[in-house]
Formats: C-alpha cells, structure tokens, sequence
C-alpha cells in the first residue's frame, strides 16, 4: 500500500493544478495580473507553510541535534542554492506559464507541460541522474517516447485542423460562466509570445526538478525547503511585477481574485512544492514529471465545457501523441528501476557466494 503513496499524491496535486489553470484564466479574463498573481501566491504559501516547519522540524533540547526534523544550519552555499531553486520554480516558472495561460489558453499549456518529463530526463542523462542505455528495449523506450512528446507538442502548436462540434453539446450554461465571471471569454491571440513563454517555463521547471535532485535529494527538513523556496521566490517576482503590472492590480478586495490567491498559495504552491520534493527524494526527478497527462486531460474536458472555447482535432492529436510518447518513457523509467532493484537484491547473494568460494579454496589442513 505504502508504494501507491506517492502515485495517489502526484494525482491529487495534478488535478488541483487543473483547477487552477482554470480558475487563473477565469481571473485573467477579469483584469487579474499573472505578474502580481504570482508574488501573492508565493506570499501566502510562505505564511501558510511556516508555522509547520517552525513547529514539526524544530531543534529539540532531547533529541542531540540528530534526528531527522532537526533542520541543518543554514550556510551561505546552501542559501544560495535555495535561492537558485526559487529563481527557477518561481520567478521563471510561474511567471511564464501563467502569462501564457493569459496569452494562449488553459488547455494549451496544461498540454506544453506534458513536454516536462521528456525535457527533464534529458538534463538528468546530462547530469548523469538518469541511468540510460541504448542497447536494451528500455533505453530505446525512452528515447523513442522523448521523440514522440516533441512531436505531439510540435502538431498541437502549429496544427489546428476543424473544430470538434460534438463538444459544443456539453458546453455549460451561462450560469456558470457567469459566475466565474467569464461569460464573453476570449483567449488572447498573441499565441507567438505565449508559446515563447510557456516553453521557457518548461525549461525551468525542468532544471528545477534535477537541481533539486542533485543538490538537497539528502535535505533533513523538507517543510524548511520549500518555506525558503517560496520566501525567496517573493522578491524577483515582486521585482517583475512592479516593473511591469499596474498599481491598482495590487488591492486586495473580498473577491475571485483574494480566492485565486489564497487557493493557488495553499494548495498549488505550499501543498505542491512539498509533495514534490517528498517525490523526488524517494522517486528522483523524472517521477513526479510523469504525471502531468493527468492535469491535460481534466483541463482539457473541462475548458471548452466552462469557457465554450473551441477545440481542434490537431489539439487532440497533440495531446495524445504526447501522452503516448510519456508513457514510453515511464515505461523504461519503471523497467530501469525493476532492474535496479533486482540488483541490489543480488548484490549480498553474490558476496556470499564468492566469500564461500575464497573459503572452500583454503587448504583443510594447514
């Protein structure tokens, strides 16, 4: 049971992913700024998270400084580090795949984000935290389904073809849009820069997974982790979003937007960033990435339903030659572990067995 564990997480944090990309492009479309979204979101996640780590990884006067809660000293390296991490989970990653929401459509990036895995165990081969090779079928596995991802996400980008009209007859009632505040929704048509965007996020949170993986796959206090990603991911963010948001898209008021903030700090910030590096310490990097097809495909049934925008069969084609090109890849990533473990397994038999064979070849008599 222990081992579905971390599947059941990644499932729960994706699908609450899902249901931010749509309530962002539902504030977007009512003035809310991604550039202030994000400063605010990395506010509430830190006030949010703090009290937990303060309380659950203390230093206790019984325990010597040893146990695992205790959280190591803080030196300017490891500061560094951290800061290196909320540069690119945060201020790169958040900012470019929320304008692009705002620029494209919730369905397109939640689709670009399936490219993560393929883009991330390229950089782990690179930085030698992915073990690869090409002469067995699991080797070939991956590189064939790194191909496939690129190729679903070049047809869903530069292919349309015809809408699906079937999916107009479970589009919602105006009631609903209504309420979301989006009854006349029009996704932007500066799709060049989103694109631009939402592939540089990628990029990011890629480099984030790995570095988290090789620089803190040891770190005693998780719950520290992410407070200090999420506090020094507030200043370049807010840097970027006083250079370039509007001053009245700071006010706080009792509406959608306070909603957005509160819900995306929590659940797709604190609970998220936790959850992910909880994953990368037990599974490594490529694991937690592997699950994004399940926030495409809840978005993807759910935007034209919400916000009545169209869908195109190159956008389903696309989707599901990613899909299919992501599970080549889990599929040799699960098939190197198998191996990985039945070695380790063997490794004790095989000392044993040359420690009774240096033993059987002593002379009896001396």
């Amino acid at each position: 049971m222990e081992g579905y564990v971390p599947i059941l997480a990644q499932v729960v944090v994706q699908s609450l992913i899902a249901g931010m990309y749509l309530l962002t492009t539902a504030a977007f479309a009512n003035g809310m700024s991604p550039f202030v979204f994000v400063t605010y979101r990395g506010i509430v996640a830190t006030l949010f998270l703090a009290p937990f780590a303060l309380l659950l990884e203390r230093c206790h006067k019984s325990c010597c400084c040893k146990c695992r809660e205790t959280r190591p000293p803080l030196s300017i390296k490891t500061l560094c580090q951290i800061f290196l991490l909320a540069l690119l989970g945060i201020a790169i990653t958040q900012n470019g795949y929320l304008t692009a929401i705002a620029l494209t459509s919730s369905t397109f990036v939640s689709t670009s984000a399936n490219l993560i895995p393929a883009v991330a165990f390229l950089m782990a081969i690179f930085l030698r935290l992915e073990k690869f090779d090409i002469k067995h079928i699991r080797g070939k596995a991956k590189i064939f389904g790194t191909v496939t991802c690129v190729a679903g996400a070049t047809i869903m980008t530069l292919v349309k073809g015809p809408v699906l009209t079937s999916v107009g007859y479970l589009k919602a009632n105006g009631s609903l849009a209504s309420l979301l505040g989006v009854a006349s929704f029009n996704p932007s048509s500066d799709w060049t820069l989103g694109i631009i965007l939402i592939f540089l996020s990628i990029l990011g949170w890629s480099a984030w997974l790995n570095y988290q993986a090789w620089a803190f796959n040891d770190y005693p206090a998780p719950i520290s982790l992410t407070v200090l990603m999420c506090f020094m991911g507030i200043f370049p963010s807010a840097l970027i979003a006083l250079l370039v948001a509007d001053s009245t898209a700071w006010r706080l008021k009792w509406d959608m937007h306070l909603f957005t903030y509160i819900y995306s700090g929590v659940l797709c910030t604190a609970f998220q960033f936790f959850v992910q590096s909880w994953c990368i310490k037990i599974k490594g990097p490529v694991f937690p990435a592997a699950f994004y097809p399940v926030c495409t495909v809840i978005v993807s049934i759910l935007e034209p339903i919400v916000f009545h925008v169209h869908l195109h069969v190159g956008s389903v084609v696309g989707i599901v030659t990613v899909i299919a090109g992501l599970y080549c890849v889990l599929w040799g990533k699960a098939k190197d572990e198998n191996v990985t473990e039945i070695r380790t397994q063997e490794s004790p038999n095989l000392k044993e067995k040359a420690a009774l064979h240096l033993t059987i070849k002593e002379p009896l008599l001396k």
